[in-house]
């Protein structure tokens, strides 16, 4: 070979040579700068994280913001952050270990120190405009008043773990050092990181709540305690072993005892009941100024006068002040700012700050003076067990506790005639004691200090006095409710029926989420009144077929309301519908609708909103025939009336025009009734006579029945007593599937 081609050989050689060095010396000075890079990066992200930490140590909200990618979303979390460094037990160590996860995003650790023991939580950062940013924060949980359901160790022995409940969430956590930690400890519980901070909460006994609303309770000798929101309610059962669930607020029931609460920083974070534990045998009842005004106003006295025809007791039981007076000495009682000033007859008026208790002794009862009743001609009503008198913003309010039996004993001769009979008597009083039972646990009275009130709006009470063959009734099926599965029954009851009653859920909207109809209640259904006789009642034709006829044999047949009917002008129709379509619907919008365009929605009602009246049209019966949704069609505007009780409260057949005769609404038994506050019921049918301008002139309404229409109808409850059945068949009839139970282990 020629000594030029060698050389040129070599000399490739020694090129080839000298670039992979070069290329591996510029990979090691890439790795370098990347690696220097890197750990700049991670310096930058430590010192970032670190500088947040140290304003969040420090309390300087501002700066700690100023640090934050998004403000307004993170200055929750970073107040919750920050209040827990302020605290005891968490003390910050540094930031460190900062690593990027992205070209624009890195993550750091936080170390502090819990009881001297080293904990770590985790810190997202990103990169924006040369500067490293906290772009989410570790969750900060503080449990107040969580509950600890169980603790476990692991396999070996060790490492206990504590499962707590709280809010309806369950979840495990490694127990706290140093700490005995009990199942039914109620704490607050601080979580962050991978640390736990456990602190118990004061326990208190409470003697007995008087008071619940979402802001605050009422002990009887502790007094108003507010409560936190949220506040955490838990059901617990101690055999065969303790496990607790979920409660919530309406599982607080006043005239609870010994009920459990744990206090937080001033205020209740939770209470804790025995499930099943409360079996009450008192009712505490509202007591109106006015039966017949069933405003807010009403359940409100500017002065309460008492007395007794026994000696009586005055009591305020919190500083344990005690009056006593003698039989006939009255007493006055007046709100004075937030106190109560009580000025006895011939003596000094004294104020106290605290609920007042005043009962008879002896067994008498009180006599609150110049409270009417209608059912108290000439006299004062008088009550068993216990008055408690109380000042709310500034008016009194007035509840009467006493034995559930007692309470009866005025319930059924208000609810119903005496001369109804004693099956039929026995049949109201089951009723009526399954219902006032059931109210107690649903307490929709409870922030006034009581389970129902004295009207209509619960159960007529101490509108007339005690009769004997009432409280027989009452006596002779003492402690008996109806159940349905192992729920109290629903027993709702009315005054009589057109021949058939209505399905609840047909009447009524849902009572959680307001949707209408409701969910059906098996127990709670249509069911004809004419024995062996069956209706289409939906069908429009057959209803009317239905009212025409007065002499079906039903067991109603002799209810004045079987069969009524009203005459109106449709002057006098459009005067009371524009009357009473604007309040139906303050009081409930989403039942009267308004037509707009092509559809029908809640919209406020206008000045004159019929204007002349066209047309009134039924487009919805339920199964019972009770009208469901109402038509009216007028020049003005065209409205839609959802549920029975709205359509009844819009069309009252009364005369609302200056020097127009009263409407007259005829009765089955030839009784004729002037101005009927309210039409009987939504059994009814509508006869539209016009003018030539196509107005309506004259408006026929051919109705049945008195009331809702749903469960236990009082006349036919006597028509079936009439014909031989006993308390028993008639409750089956009119609630089917439910069963009589005593309420009371020991009847």
């Amino acid at each position: 070979m020629p000594r030029s081609k060698r050389r040129l050989r070599v000399k490739r050689h020694r090129r080839g040579g000298c670039g992979m060095f070069l290329f591996l010396l510029a990979l090691l000075l890439l790795g370098a700068a990347c690696w220097r890079g890197y750990r700049q990066m991670c310096a930058q992200i430590d010192v970032a994280a670190g500088r947040f930490m140290q304003r969040v140590e420090a309390g300087d909200e501002e700066g700690a913001i100023s640090l934050l990618l998004e403000r307004e979303g993170g200055e929750a979390a970073l107040a919750s952050l920050m209040a827990l460094f302020d605290g005891p037990g968490y003390t910050y160590r540094g930031a460190a270990r900062g690593r990027p996860t992205g070209l624009f995003s890195g993550r750091a650790l936080v170390y502090f120190t819990v009881d001297g023991s080293l904990h770590t939580a985790s810190l997202q950062l990103v990169r924006r405009r040369g500067e490293w940013l906290v772009e989410s924060l570790p969750e900060v949980k503080i449990m107040d008043g969580a509950l600890v359901e169980k603790v476990a160790r692991d396999e070996q022995g060790d490492s206990p773990t504590v499962q707590l409940l709280w809010l309806g969430e369950r979840m495990e956590i490694p127990a706290p050092a140093g700490l005995a930690v009990a199942e039914g400890m109620v704490a607050r519980v601080q979580l962050f990181g991978d640390a736990a901070i456990f602190a118990p909460l004061e326990e208190m006994r409470l003697s007995r709540l008087l008071r619940l609303s979402d802001s605050e309770c009422e002990g009887e000798l502790e007094g108003n305690l507010p409560l936190k929101a949220p506040l955490s309610v838990y059901l617990v059962e101690r055999e065969p072993a303790y496990r607790a669930e979920q409660g919530s607020l309406q599982d607080l029931v006043v005239g609870m005892s010994d009920l459990v609460l744990y206090l937080s920083e001033g205020g209740v974070a939770a209470a804790k009941v025995e499930k099943g534990a409360y079996l009450p045998r008192t009712i505490r009842v509202l007591l109106r100024q006015n039966l017949h005004q069933l405003s807010e106003e009403s359940l409100f006295h500017r002065q309460i006068r008492l007395n007794s025809a026994q000696p009586y007791t005055l009591e305020e039981r919190r500083s344990g002040a005690l009056l006593a007076f003698e039989p006939g000495q009255s007493v006055l009682v007046e709100p004075a700012g937030e106190l109560i000033k009580v000025t006895p007859e011939g003596l000094e008026s004294m104020e106290f700050a605290h609920r007042l208790f005043v009962y008879a002794r002896e067994g008498g009862a009180m006599i609150v003076e110049g409270l009417v009743r209608d059912g108290w001609p000439g006299r004062d009503p008088a009550y068993r067990g216990i008055l408690e008198i109380a000042n709310q913003g500034g008016e009194l309010v007035l509840v009467n506790e006493l034995s559930l039996e007692e309470y009866l004993y005025t319930v059924v001769p208000a609810e119903m005639p005496v001369s109804f009979g004693a099956e039929a008597l026995k049949a109201q009083a089951v009723a009526a004691r399954s219902y006032a039972y059931r109210t107690i646990f649903s307490s929709g009275f409870s922030r006034y200090g009581a389970h129902v009130d004295d009207s209509v709006m619960s159960q007529v009470y101490n509108n007339r006095p005690e009769d004997p063959l009432a409280t027989a009734a009452v006596e002779e099926t003492a402690g008996l409710v109806l159940f349905y599965g192992d729920a109290v029954a629903d027993a709702r009851f009315f005054s009589s029926s057109c021949g058939h009653t209505a399905n609840y859920h047909e009447v009524w909207s849902d009572p959680d989420g307001g949707a209408f109809p409701a969910a059906p209640i098996p127990y709670l259904k249509a069911l004809s009144q004419v024995p062996g006789e069956s209706f289409n009642l939906k069908d429009e034709g057959e209803m009317e077929r239905f009212l025409e006829r007065a002499d079906w044999p039903a067991y109603d047949a002799l209810s004045p309301f079987f069969r009524w009917r009203v005459e109106m002008s449709g002057e006098q129709l459009t005067e009371a519908i524009n009357r009473n379509l604007a309040p139906r619907y303050q009081a409930q919008p989403g039942s009267i609708l308004t037509r707009e365009g092509g559809e029908f929605r809640s919209l406020e009602i206008p000045r004159n909103p019929l204007g002349r009246l066209l047309d009134i049209r039924v487009l919805q019966r339920g199964e019972g025939g009770n009208i469901m949704v109402l038509e009216i069609e007028g020049t003005n505007g065209t409205y839609r009336i959802l549920k029975e009780y709205n359509i009844r409260a819009v069309i009252r057949p009364v005369n609302y025009l200056p020097g127009a005769a009263p409407v007259v609404l005829q009765c089955h038994d030839g009784r004729r009734l002037q101005d009927y506050d309210i039409l009987p019921s939504a059994f009814a049918v509508f006869e539209v006579e016009r003018n030539e301008q196509g107005e309506a002139a004259r408006v026929l309404i051919a109705g049945g029945g008195n009331g809702h229409g749903v469960g236990m109808s009082q006349y036919g409850a006597a028509g079936m007593a009439r014909q031989g059945h006993d308390f028993k068949e008639i409750l089956q009839h009119f609630y089917p599937g439910t069963e009589l139970r005593p309420v009371y282990p020991a009847l």
